[in-house]
């Protein structure tokens, strides 16, 4: 029979599908300019901190978190005021000029605490994988004659809260008798603030209107394309979407944000070439964040190049040592290379950083798991269900864990709380099943694969394999012939069910077909014992007992502890007349199996 592991895997989705839970923070816009992409993650905080200032470098007698020298090792400089830190709600501000918009722009900045750049960060991350954009943006302040209007509606429509700024910015654009520049500043804010409450629509047409109203202002165009786009995406739209980023970048070549929002739907679409192009672009514009890297890595797990994710991962965690999820993917590669001990280093680092992160703990087990650490694997998978009692994969790893050392009672236990969680868990059913055969439980082992052929999963193969030895238990050839027959069907070089039927066929009294699936069954495994056991028992009840002690002799040898091995060799060895060897065989079979008849 074969037992499905439920293991988290490194080559498809299930790698990176579960990061850091990450808080949503409100943003305010600060500009006509103000732009949104799933961009690298600190380039979004701008908006939650008003007006945009200019850094000031931070000077010894100001202590810093681990998280705040973490932003300082990646360009960020403390914000001052009066001497004293700019401070959110108790945390300090940090900005960084945004170095991938150019020159052209030069007071572009990122703000925010060391909290909201790394939840965003972890935001982005999570976006990208999933194939979908996130709002981050990015800004400038008003400038030029769009300072020139009423006050107090400038001032609102550029740091009230959305419902506030939205009726400012459309008495600006409403009014007639307002400078064209500082309407249309308000026009681009607006779409930017409808964005953001979730009207797609009606912030496209702003956006659409801008565009219409200003053809020649290229670098704020290119970022309300990035807008349009990225509202194009939200919407589900990826070909309006992706026409609007290659507007963006072809106007603002240096806009970073486009290229990476551009990297996420062809992440979608599962186009790797077209990703990792525009991502190579991102790093190349922004060397220092460390959003584009993990996404990097993703795609290098996807197309089954551990090194280079690796390396990628490496970079992230050397541009951010404090994000877990980095530690925790690094590790997932290493597990899959056979690197264990560097892979629990990474799962250990990533659980001292957030130590409610369940997949790490989970990684960890699995780990100590296969190194014959049953107790402190358990102790892990229990962490993990702990913090995620919902989760009913990590019920079935832990069941995994309890049915790989023979604990099959509370391997059936876990196994039914995570189909009580999730009815569909196909492996859960399968691993039960397992698990009630070992117990000799055949009526529930047999409902339980009749379930999983039921939902039509790609467990159903094994599923009439393991139905078909469950049945062949209970006595039931005729239905255990029929499952066998159905394994063949779906696979037809499955060796273990050449192998069965094969068994089913002698016992029926088909001695040529027997041979047939024994022959077949060997030349597709030659170290299956089992098969060559029955091959030598048919060969012996045809009378071929030269054939018969050859291939009980190699099944012998491929299981020295198989009891009826050595009965079927010792009656091969009697009809020959050899009673030195047939004796010999008899009493190895009764010290293997004193039960036997």
């Amino acid at each position: 029979m074969r037992l499905l592991l439920s293991l988290v895997t490194v080559f498809g989705t299930a790698l990176l599908s579960q990061t850091m839970a990450t808080a949503q923070t409100s943003v305010t816009p600060q500009s006509e300019t103000a732009v949104q992409s799933s961009a690298a993650a600190t380039k979004s905080a701008a908006t939650s901190q008003g007006p945009a200032v200019n850094p000031i470098s931070a000077t010894p007698a100001v202590s810093f978190t681990p998280e705040e020298q973490s932003l300082l090792a990646r360009g960020f400089r403390v914000v001052k005021e009066n001497g004293h830190p700019k401070t959110e709600g108790g945390e300090k501000i940090f900005c960084r000029k945004e170095t991938a918009i150019g020159p052209r722009i030069p007071t572009e900045q990122v703000c925010g605490t060391a909290k909201q750049l790394t939840d965003i960060s972890s935001q982005t991350q999570r976006a990208m994988r999933d194939g979908t954009a996130i709002s981050v943006q990015s800004s400038t302040p008003v400038s030029g004659a769009a300072r020139a209007g009423s006050g107090t509606d400038r001032e609102l429509c550029i740091r009230a809260s959305p419902e506030v700024a939205i009726a400012s910015c459309t008495r600006i654009i409403n009014d007639t008798r307002a400078p064209a520049d500082l309407r249309e500043a308000a026009l681009r804010n607006r779409g930017w603030l409808l964005q953001s409450t979730g009207e797609l629509d009606r912030a496209i047409e702003d956006y659409t209107s801008v565009l219409q109203l200003s053809p020649g202002k290229t670098s704020l165009n290119a970022r309300t394309y990035a807008n349009r786009g990225l509202a194009y995406a939200n919407k589900g739209d990826d070909s309006r979407a992706l026409a609007d980023y290659d507007q963006a970048v072809a106007l603002d070549p240096a806009l970073s944000t486009a290229y990476l929002n551009r990297a996420a739907i062809h992440v979608k679409r599962e186009d790797d070439d077209r990703a990792l192009a525009d991502l190579d672009e991102v790093i190349r514009l922004d060397p220092k964040e460390a959003s584009p890297y993990l996404i990097r890595a993703d795609i290098h797990v996807r197309r089954h190049d551990p090194d280079r994710a690796i390396a990628d991962l490496s970079t992230a965690i050397a541009l951010n040592p404090l994000d877990a999820t980095a530690w925790r993917n690094r590790g997932v590669v290493y597990r899959a290379k056979g690197a264990n001990a560097m892979a629990a280093a990474d799962a250990e680092q990533a659980i001292r950083l957030d130590p409610n992160m369940a997949a790490a703990h989970q990684d960890l087990a699995l780990i100590l798991q296969s190194s014959g650490n049953a107790a402190s694997a358990s102790a892990e998978f229990s962490k993990a269900i702990q913090i995620k009692p919902g989760d009913g994969k990590a019920m079935i790893a832990r069941g995994d864990g309890y049915l790989a050392r023979g604990d099959r009672d509370q391997a059936i236990s876990d196994y039914s709380q995570a189909i009580a969680i999730d009815a569909k868990l196909a492996n859960a059913y399968v691993n039960r099943g397992v698990a009630y055969m070992g117990n000799a439980d055949w009526d529930r082992a047999i409902a339980d694969f009749t379930a999983v052929i039921s939902l039509g999963h790609a467990f159903e193969q094994e599923a009439y394999l393991n139905r078909g030895q469950a049945r062949e238990a209970k006595g039931d050839r005729e239905g255990a012939l029929a499952d066998f027959e159905q394994v063949l069907r779906l696979k037809p070089d499955a060796a273990v069910a050449l192998r069965h039927r094969g068994f089913l066929k002698q016992a029926n009294g088909d001695s040529r077909g027997a041979i047939a699936d024994y022959d077949r069954a060997i030349t597709l495994a030659p170290n299956d014992a089992e098969a060559r056991r029955g091959r030598g028992y048919v060969e012996l009840a045809q009378g071929h007992y030269d054939a018969a002690i050859s291939d009980l002799t190699a099944s012998i040898t491929l299981n020295p502890k198989d009891a009826l091995a050595y009965r079927y060799r010792s009656l091969a060895y009697a009809a020959k007349h050899d009673d030195q060897h047939a004796q010999s065989d008899d009493q190895t079979s009764l010290r293997l199996d004193p039960k036997r008849p």
